[in-house]
């Protein structure tokens, strides 16, 4: 067989890899843009919450999918679909149309972030693994700097389309790579595909999912609608565990969960996915909100993050084998924990530069602890679990972030609400809290009722921050447990 290129093969990973991670940046600059061209403002929030359903509930199929017939098959089918879908997206006459398209491009995007890092497990040893896994992390910190900059060019010098169009031309070469740098030998034989573990995890994940991002804005949380998408979410999901333990090639084995290590890693993840989303959706509002920011400023607020995460991923890459899987965790989590324990003290007062500093450590934590969580749960099983694996933990931090952000949410409306619903001075309380972060509005608002404003805010925003800490503390715990055997990296 012919010997695997393993630098292109890098390569093309993370070209694909960019294009998944740089998504909800380079869009959502192009958002005023295109809804300025196709109307349709109630529904800007589903081009990305289209894009999150699609994403988040495949990542496990297609990581099973990938121990079946191999990383290069799945990999490739999923670049052609992420291509279709942004094609699409950019001929979009109509709102609803790009929903859908959006739908069909996170499809593509769930099975190359399913696949892509798998892909590097398989072809680096333990000890390559965390340098390159290391270089790998910093591709999204990378992204995430460099997408709002792209998106502004390409709406600004070209048109909107080309936030979609571009993905094909990169993408395309990314396959083309990979199918010629890739070599892999796989075990031909007839696999029963699990397709009632499949439909009943979609089906479960899709109703959770979508109650917790219509829960609290389109729909109450305890109306009926939102109850009957919980009611599906568990009934479906209790088929699943059932079907799957009788399921002779189950989409999930949970038998993998019974390993100490993939538990701790699993449980931690989820805790850490809250964090961070809590922290990307809730800083932006404390700089506008409480700070009088700009959207510019906002963004920027967030940078540190995106700063501190490559180069920790980067300087622990390299070393992650000697010092092992569990100091590297819990270096990590104990940073995680302290900075947003730290956060709960931000203040009107102390600007800028107090949170910018915090989240630099922040990110630096979640650099370590997903190099590490990474590396030793590919490390611990072989290869035709090692797709399974690898999307399990993805997913299971996509989740986490869903559902801490849904809470962090419903706790700070709560408390808006509990300070400005018996003022007679403001009507409905929370749309004239969100008036905040419009300038335009902000400077409309009489001062005495901005002050209200402000302080109800800034005390909701506190209740999420300190959700935030609780959830990072708690993942600091749970590492805590963290195996500490030291196994060989590599499976016999």
């Amino acid at each position: 067989m012919a010997k695997t290129n393993r630098t292109a093969v890098v390569v093309a990973v993370m070209l694909a890899n960019f294009l998944a991670a740089i998504d909800v940046s380079i869009v959502g600059t192009a958002m005023p843009t295109i809804i300025g061209t196709l109307g349709g403002l109630p529904l800007m929030s589903w081009v990305f919450s289209a894009f999150l359903l699609a994403s988040t509930v495949t990542v496990p199929i297609y990581g099973k999918l990938s121990d079946l017939y191999g990383r290069k098959a799945i990999f490739m089918v999923s670049s052609i679909v992420l291509i279709i879908g942004s094609i699409l997206c950019g001929l979009s006459e109509t709102m609803v149309q790009l929903i859908i398209y959006r739908a069909i491009q996170g499809l593509g995007a769930g099975g190359i972030m399913a696949v892509a890092q798998t892909i590097l497990g398989d072809i680096f040893s333990a000890e390559e693994r965390g340098k390159i896994q290391g270089w790998f992390s910093g591709v999204w910190g990378v992204s995430a700097v460099i997408g709002p900059l792209l998106g502004g060019l390409i709406v600004n010098y070209i048109s909107w389309e080309w936030v979609f169009y571009i993905n094909g031309p990169i993408a395309l070469v990314a396959i083309l790579i990979l199918g010629t740098a890739l070599h892999e030998d796989i075990e031909r034989k007839k696999h029963k595909i699990d397709y009632i573990g499949s439909l009943t995890m979609t089906v479960s994940m899709t109703a959770l999912l979508f109650a917790l991002l219509t829960g609290g804005n389109q729909y109450a949380w305890f109306s009926p609608q939102i109850l009957a998408l919980f009611g599906v979410a568990a009934a479906v999901f209790v088929w699943f565990l059932y079907h799957e333990r009788k399921a002779s090639e189950p989409m999930l084995p949970l038998d993998l969960f019974k390993s100490p290590l993939i538990a701790v890693a699993s449980l931690a993840n989820f805790l850490l996915g809250a964090v961070l989303m809590g922290i990307t959706s809730y800083m932006p509002s404390y700089a506008q909100g409480v700070l009088g920011g700009t959207a510019t400023e906002a963004g920027m607020l967030l940078t540190p993050i995106s700063i501190g995460w490559p180069i920790a991923s980067i300087i622990g890459g390299p070393r992650m084998v000697k010092w092992g899987f569990r100091r590297t965790a819990l270096i990590g989590a104990t940073l995680v924990g302290i900075s947003s324990l730290l956060l709960t003290f931000v203040s009107q007062e102390m600007g800028y530069w107090y949170p910018m500093i915090v989240l630099v450590v922040l990110g630096m934590g979640m650099g370590l602890t997903t190099l590490a969580f990474l590396v030793s749960v590919q490390s611990a099983v072989t290869w035709n679990r090692r797709g399974i694996a690898t999307a399990s933990l993805q997913f299971i931090r996509s989740l986490g972030s869903a559902v801490g952000v849904a809470v962090m949410g419903a706790v700070m409306n709560a408390r808006i609400l509990g300070m400005l619903q018996d003022d007679p001075e403001v009507q409905a309380p929370l749309e004239a809290a969100n008036s905040l972060l419009d300038p335009e509005k902000r400077e409309l608002i009489e001062p005495s009722l901005l002050e209200k404003l402000s302080d109800a805010f800034a005390s909701g925003l506190h209740y999420a921050f300190l959700l935030v800490a609780i959830f990072g503390i708690g993942a600091l715990v749970i590492t805590l447990y963290y195996p500490r055997d030291k196994k060989k990296a590599q499976p016999e």
